[in-house]
C-alpha cells in the first residue's frame, strides 16, 4: 500500500517540481530535502520526504557498523579464549561509543555503583 502511494506521491512531485524554483533548483539530495522543507510541501509529500531522510542518514548507520564490525575483529584476535562472553560484549560498546565514554567521570560511575550495592 505505501509503494502505491509513494509512486503517487512521486507522479504529483514530478508534476509540481518543474513549477517550483526552488524545488527544480534543487542540485542535490541535501538541497531537494531543504527545498521540501522551506517550501512547507514535506507534509504533502511524506513519504517522499521519509525516504530522502533514510538514504541521507544511511552513510552514517553504515559507518557505525563497520567501526563495530572492526572493533569485534580487534577483540577476538587479541582476546580469544581470555575470558566469558559477556566481557567482550560489554567492552565493544565502550570501545565503539569511545567519544562518548570519555565524557563520563569515573568518580561518578563508581558512586552509582556504590549505590546499587546497598
Amino acid at each position: 500500500m505505501a509503494g502505491i502511494q509513494l509512486r503517487v506521491q512521486l507522479n504529483y512531485f514530478n508534476f509540481h517540481m518543474p513549477n517550483n524554483p526552488k524545488l527544480s533548483s534543487a542540485s542535490s539530495i541535501v538541497d531537494l530535502c531543504k527545498s521540501l522543507v522551506e517550501t512547507q510541501l514535506r507534509d504533502e509529500y511524506y513519504l517522499l520526504d521519509r525516504v530522502i531522510r533514510l538514504i541521507l542518514t544511511l552513510p552514517v548507520s553504515t559507518a557505525t557498523m563497520e567501526r563495530g564490525f572492526s572493533a569485534m575483529k580487534i577483540f577476538k584476535n587479541r582476546l580469544r579464549n581470555k575470558m566469558s562472553d559477556d566481557y567482550p560484549v560489554n567492552n565493544l560498546v565502550i570501545y565503539i561509543e569511545k567519544e562518548l565514554a570519555g565524557s563520563f567521570d569515573s568518580t561518578s560511575i563508581i558512586d552509582d555503583f556504590k549505590e546499587l550495592k546497598g
